[in-house]
């Protein structure tokens, strides 16, 4: 597909598979639920390695053990040694800073008999300069879906530029990612290319701490991709951002710490809807269910903006104390999901009532379905 605005981007990533090396497991053994141990990422030493502003960065799943693989004299550049400036360590993912008095066509580490590297990819915050942009990360999703919530958003908040992170679909390539939104209205959109596991579903014993991918791809977009966005919404694609009047994306640009908190709740498809599902067909509550953990909007180079990025809320101190905006909110739409969690979101026992303002609001965004 040979259009500019519309485009697929891959990862210069590196695995330490073959060194002897291995990622230690954070989560004890009684909270490690099945499957954990083919899902839990042992062997990714970096996602990415990003050129930047006279730097190197390494985006990381949390190094742990493997931290002795990043050191002074063991990184090189085009096979210089590069001093580390700092590494910083989030909850779920670290970033090495190294310095680069010009853009490295190679980056390589060593444990004794083993070398492994990688290219290291360009900056390309220029493709969402000055634009409302969304970011997502997805496997499997139906195209119809991809292209329903770009139109939703679209229509309620003036989305222009969407950022998919596509998490090693097998049901199409990525190319069909782009053609479904081409006609959507959307001035860009990338796809990215991400492989790497994304971490063990978490069980009621806990674990949710070992899934390293969603945070460090929301931090990977912000720093390659988003850093210069106008604003920037981070929602599900099964997640309908909702206003009461005025764009998401605006009030972020005037928030004093350029962040937008909203809440959610679930929505479902009424006893009469039929399969195929679609976002415009949950329109009905769904009974004693607990509120949605909230989501946000955020200008990127606001305060709250400028830290790291996590799933419900920026990785600032301030930010879970700002207040929930109450003209904003979503909509979590229980049957756009492929069911890949362990629990079953395509049973409907529990039968709510239609909610007339969510069934107006699909109506007027989405009036095809």
């Amino acid at each position: 597909m040979d259009l500019a605005d519309f485009s697929i981007a891959a990862l210069n990533s590196l695995s330490v598979e073959g060194s002897g090396l291995a990622r230690r497991a954070i989560v004890p053994p009684a909270a490690q639920g099945e499957g954990f141990d083919e899902a839990y990422d042992r062997t990714t030493l970096w996602y990415d390695a990003l050129a930047q502003d006279g730097r190197v960065l390494l985006i990381c799943p949390k190094l742990l053990n493997l931290r002795t693989l990043i050191n002074d004299g063991n990184l090189k550049l085009d096979g210089v040694p590069s001093p580390i400036r700092r590494v910083r360590h989030f909850r779920r993912h670290d970033i090495v800073e190294l310095k680069a008095a010009h853009p490295p066509a190679r980056i390589e580490t060593s444990a004794g008999r083993w070398t492994g590297g990688s290219g290291v990819s360009p900056d390309q915050t220029a493709l969402f300069a000055g634009l409302n942009a969304s970011l997502h990360i997805s496997r499997n999703n139906r195209l119809d879906w991809i292209a329903d919530w770009a139109r939703f958003h679209i229509g309620e908040h003036g989305l222009q530029a969407m950022l998919i992170m596509d998490n090693g679909s097998d049901a199409y390539p990525p190319e069909a990612i782009l053609e479904a939104l081409i006609p959507t209205g959307l001035q860009r959109a990338v796809v990215l290319k991400v492989p790497q596991s994304y971490g063990p579903v978490r069980t009621k014993a806990g674990g949710g701490g070992a899934k390293f991918l969603q945070p460090a791809m929301l931090n990977l977009a912000r720093l390659r991709f988003l850093a210069r966005a106008r604003a920037v919404l981070n929602a599900d694609l099964d997640e309908l951002v909702w206003s009461a009047g005025g764009s998401i994306f605006d009030a972020a640009v005037d928030s004093p710490l350029g962040l937008v908190p909203f809440a959610g709740e679930w929505r479902q498809p009424g006893p009469e809807a039929e399969p195929p599902w679609c976002h415009a067909q949950h329109d009905h509550t769904r009974p004693g269910a607990r509120p949605c953990p909230p989501k946000y909007c955020l200008r990127p180079g606001g305060w709250l903006g400028r830290g790291g990025w996590d799933v419900h809320r920026p990785e600032m101190p301030l930010s879970a104390l700002w207040p929930r905006r109450r003209d904003f909110g979503y909509w979590h739409c229980r049957a756009i999901t492929t069911n890949w969690k362990s629990y079953n979101r395509l049973s409907f026992r529990k039968a709510g009532s239609l909610d007339p303002v969510t069934r107006a609001k699909l109506d007027a965004r989405l009036p095809c379905a």
